[in-house]
């Protein structure tokens, strides 16, 4: 071997070696591209979550102390277990709420009281750290909105917080991402009811919190058992604030079961019954059983009951308008999916949930797939248990969207980022996608005026006459 093919080889090894260094140098600098978009885009997350948190308080400080029955019948509970040690609701400031039971020759409220009583707890706090002058007497329009400040915009900031970093995983496409945060934040209903009293939104956050550390079990095989009782109390507690939702909780745990029995059975399942027995103890307080006022039909039983069935018609004595409608089960399935309460015609953001769930229900390696069949199966239950099984085919009365199924939201958003995939490239379709947004923003804000009246679609069929309700 000559000098020349030595000096060859020996130029062919640096280079070689130089070009290993290069690739070795780069990896890093690929690593910090990636997490400085990673960072951009949770900058701009951020800037989303302050609009919409902006938002969300905006209303609560211009809101009314109460709306209608609904939250009235809430914070007459609330005052009368701080201010007269009871439960009864017979002396309040509030005006008499159509929403009452009448047991043992007193008035309480048809709500379940557990919820009722946290925030007792948390008006006398508030009394006493303000040495009296925060407080129902004295200043009750701050009261009110310390408290639905505390109750709705405190969780959805943290839930939008906790769903920018869910979306890390689920939607890698900035467009997508955006547009899933903006849905999050300003087109769905539990930023238009954030600002009354109510249990829907509650159980809603409640939900998601209870399914982020569920995701983190499941599709990140993770199996702190904090994560497993962080997952049972909340879903324990969805449970406890909206009755149907106890199916999200045993369905929730019965997949953890699948999953990881033990752990499951050491740390889900004795978190998940906390906020059970503060339900059953308070209802005990309340009606001297287990179950809640709501179920015993006597209790509605009085004179001047707006809620008096009539023996011969079976329906309500008094009100004529959308509590006495009676609907054709089909007619009623149509009004809750496309018509006035519509999840679709409301909130059309969610016609990509269902393109997200049918992909993923066809995707077998997909770990998202259990969370599109439970979206699928708890979605298909409410549609089946209201139309043919709920009280009365009422919509859930006067109210600016399907509230029934407002604890399924967390749900359908983790699903919609995939049924926008691969189609973001073509303008026409980023069109429709922001004409959905557009209209599902315009139902949130419509609640401004009043969450518990017609929606704006209501409203439209109302005034052409096509309903009379």
């Amino acid at each position: 071997m000559n000098d020349s093919t030595q000096l060859n080889g020996q130029d062919q090894r640096r280079r070689g070696r130089k070009k290993e260094r290069r690739k070795q140098l780069n990896v890093p600098t690929q690593l910090s591209a990636q997490h400085d978009t990673l960072a951009e885009r949770r900058r701009l997350d951020f800037i989303l979550i302050a609009v919409s948190a902006g938002a969300v308080l905006g209303l609560i400080l211009m809101a009314r102390t109460f709306y209608g029955p609904n939250d009235i019948s809430r914070w007459a509970t609330v005052y009368s277990l701080a201010e007269r040690g009871t439960y009864n609701i017979d002396e309040t400031p509030f005006p008499t709420t159509i929403d009452r039971v009448r047991l043992n020759g007193h008035y309480y409220s048809e709500k379940g009281p557990l919820l009722p009583t946290l925030l007792a707890g948390e008006y006398l706090l508030l009394k006493k750290l303000s040495f009296g002058w925060l407080s129902f007497r004295n200043s009750p329009v701050s009261v009110i909105r310390i408290i639905l400040a505390s109750l709705n915009l405190v969780p959805l900031v943290i839930f939008l917080g906790l769903f920018s970093r869910l979306l890390d995983r689920l939607a890698p496409d900035p467009w997508i991402r955006a547009y899933t945060m903006v849905a999050a934040g300003l087109g769905t209903f539990l930023t238009g009811f954030s600002f009354t009293l109510n249990n829907h939104t509650v159980t809603a956050l409640s939900s998601f919190f209870a399914l982020y550390p569920a995701f983190l079990i499941w599709c990140e095989g993770q199996r702190k058992g904090g994560l497993f009782a962080v997952a049972g109390f909340f879903a324990g507690f969805a449970a406890v604030n909206e009755y149907p939702a106890l199916a999200f909780l045993v369905a929730l745990g019965a997949g953890l079961v699948w999953k990881a029995r033990r752990q499951t059975l050491i740390w889900f399942l004795p978190f998940a019954l906390l906020p059970l027995a503060g339900h059953f103890w308070t209802n005990y307080l309340v009606t001297g059983g287990l179950l809640p006022a709501y179920f015993n039909k006597s209790a509605f039983v009085f004179p001047g009951s707006y809620w008096s069935i009539d023996p011969i018609s079976g329906h309500l004595m008094g009100e004529k308008l959308i509590d006495n409608i009676y609907d054709p089960w089909p007619v009623y399935l149509f009004h809750m999916l496309l018509g006035h309460h519509g999840i679709l015609s409301l909130s059309p953001i969610f016609i990509f949930t269902i393109i997200g769930a049918w992909r993923f229900l066809r995707s077998r390696g997909s770990p998202l797939r259990a969370f599109a069949a439970l979206a699928t199966f708890l979605t298909l239950l409410f549609l089946v248990f209201y139309t043919f099984f709920g009280p009365n085919r009422v919509y859930g009365g006067y109210s600016c969207g399907l509230r029934f199924f407002f604890c399924l939201i967390p749900l359908w958003l983790m699903l919609l980022p995939e049924g926008l995939r691969g189609r973001t490239a073509h303008r026409w379709f980023r069109g429709m996608a922001l004409a959905f947004l557009l209209i599902s923003a315009i139902s949130v804000f419509y609640c401004a005026r009043d969450p518990w009246a017609r929606s704006w679609i209501h409203e439209y069929m109302y005034s052409m006459h096509w309903i009379n309700y």
